[in-house]
C-alpha cells in the first residue's frame, strides 16, 4: 500500500501540512489514521498499548511478534552480544572507507553507510568462522538493505534473491547447535531462542536483527556526515559533544524510522477519534519532529537546540520510539553513530554532491542521491 510509489517524500510533506493544520488525528485517504501529537503517540506506544496488537519490528516471523517473554529474553541477549564487544578500538576506518567507496573514490548515497556499518557490527552479527554466513548477510544487505528498503529496486523488477539468501541461511543454522553459554554473535542468539522454531523461521529473524543493526544506524550515519559536512562540522576542532548534537538534530530533522504502525486490537478512542479493532494507526515520527508548536524554526537545522531541550521537545523525539516496541539496542545505535561520525568528520575533509534535493523515502528515510567524497585531513603543523 504506502510502498507502491518510488519515493514517498512528498506524501510525507503532505501529511506534515495537514496535520498542523488540525488538533487531533486524522484519516489519510486509504483510511489508516494519523497521529502526529506526541501525548496521543505516547499513549498508542506506553500507556495504552494493550489497546494494539503485540508488536515488534525485529523480533516477528511475518506479521506476527514472538511471544512476549522470548522478545524480552531476547532484547537482553542482544544487549548482552554488545556488551561482549569492544567495536571502537578493532574497527579500521580508513580500510573500510575504501571498500565501501566506488572506483572514483565517492561515497553513493543510500548505499555507503549501510555496508561501512555491516563492517563496524561484523563481529556482532556472525564470528568470522561463519564464512558462507557473513556471505549471505553480505547478499541480504545489497539486495534487500539497500536495493528494497532504502532505494526501492523491488517496484522494477522481481525480487527473488531474499528467499534465495533466507533458504541458504536456513541451511547453514540447521547445521549449527545453540551455543551452551552466552551468545557471542547474533547467529548464536537466534539459535538460542526458545520454542518451536525451524530453521527457516530462525533465518528470518536474523535477517530482521541484521536489517536493524546495520539498515537504521547505516543510514543516519549517511545524514550525519553529509549534514555534518555542509554545516562545517569536518574540521580537527569538532568535539564529541558537538558530534552528539549534530547525531541529535539530524535524527529529529529526518528520522530514518519516519514512522511507527500499530494495529487497533479492540475498539478505542486516540484523541477523540474512534479507531476499531484491526484498523491500522500510523504515527507520523517525522511530523511530530517538525511540529513548530514544540519546536522553534523546525525546518531548520539547528543543532544548538539540544543544549537546552525544553521537557516538551524531549517528550517529543521518538526516532527509535517508546515503549516495548522500540529499538532495544538504541543506546548502542547512537554510540556507534556519534563514534563513527566523530571519526570521519575529525580525520577527514569532505565534499557533498547533490543529484537530487529531495530525501529519498521506502522503509527508511535516506538522503538524496548523489555522492560524498573524503579527503584525509592534512597533519597538524608542528
Amino acid at each position: 500500500m504506502l510502498l507502491d510509489r518510488k519515493s514517498l517524500w512528498p506524501q510525507l510533506r503532505r501529511w506534515e501540512k495537514q496535520a498542523a493544520g488540525r488538533d487531533g488525528p486524522f484519516r489519510l485517504r486509504f483510511g489508516t489514521l494519523f497521529v502526529a501529537d506526541a501525548d496521543a503517540a505516547r499513549d498508542i506506544l506506553v500507556d495504552s498499548a494493550g489497546d494494539y496488537l503485540s508488536q515488534s519490528g525485529f523480533l516477528r516471523l511475518g506479521p506476527e511478534s514472538l511471544p512476549r517473554k522470548v522478545r524480552r529474553e531476547a532484547s537482553r541477549e542482544l544487549l548482552r552480544v554488545l556488551s561482549r564487544h569492544d567495536l571502537a578500538s578493532s574497527f579500521d576506518l580508513a580500510c573500510a572507507l575504501g571498500e565501501v567507496s566506488d572506483g572514483r573514490g565517492r561515497l553513493r548515497h543510500q548505499r555507503w553507510g549501510v555496508e561501512l556499518v555491516r563492517r563496524y557490527f561484523a563481529p556482532v552479527i556472525a564470528h568470522p568462522r561463519h564464512t558462507e554466513i557473513n556471505a549471505l548477510v553480505d547478499a541480504y544487505v545489497t539486495s534487500s538493505v539497500v536495493a528494497d528498503d532504502i532505494v526501492g529496486h523491488v517496484l522494477r523488477r522481481s525480487h527473488r534473491t531474499v528467499p534465495a539468501v533466507r533458504a541458504g541461511l536456513a541451511e547453514q543454522l540447521s547445521r549449527l547447535q545453540a551455543p551452551e553459554t552466552g551468545a557471542q554473535d547474533l547467529v548464536d542468539l537466534v539459535l538460542g531462542l526458545p520454542g518451536e522454531l525451524s530453521p527457516a523461521d530462525r533465518a528470518q529473524l536474523l535477517q530482521r536483527l541484521v536489517l536493524s543493526t546495520v539498515g537504521f544506524t547505516g543510514v543516519t550515519l549517511e545524514w550525519v556526515v553529509m549534514l555534518g559536512i555542509r554545516h562545517g562540522y569536518d574540521t580537527p576542532a569538532v568535539r564529541p559533544e558537538q558530534v552528539h548534537r549534530l547525531v541529535k538534530e539530524a535524527l529529529r530533522l529526518y528520522p530514518t524510522a519516519w514512522r511507527l504502525i500499530r494495529v487497533a486490537a479492540a475498539d478505542h478512542a486516540i484523541a477523540g477519534s474512534r479507531v476499531h479493532e484491526g484498523e491500522h494507526v500510523l504515527i507520523g515520527t517525522h511530523a511530530i519532529h517538525r511540529s513548530a508548536t514544540v519546536w522553534d524554526r523546525p525546518l531548520d537545522f539547528r543543532p544548538s537546540r539540544w543544549e537546552q531541550p525544553t521537557d516538551e521537545q524531549r517528550r517529543s523525539y521518538l526516532p527509535f520510539g517508546k515503549g516495548e516496541g522500540m529499538c532495544p539496542a538504541n543506546s548502542f545505535a547512537i554510540r556507534a553513530l556519534e563514534h563513527l561520525s566523530h571519526l570521519i568528520l575529525h580525520d577527514y575533509r569532505g565534499h557533498v554532491r547533490l543529484r537530487a534535493r529531495r530525501p529519498h523515502v521506502r522503509t527508511l528515510l535516506a538522503p538524496p542521491t548523489g555522492w560524498t567524497r573524503l579527503t584525509p585531513a592534512p597533519p597538524p603543523d608542528c
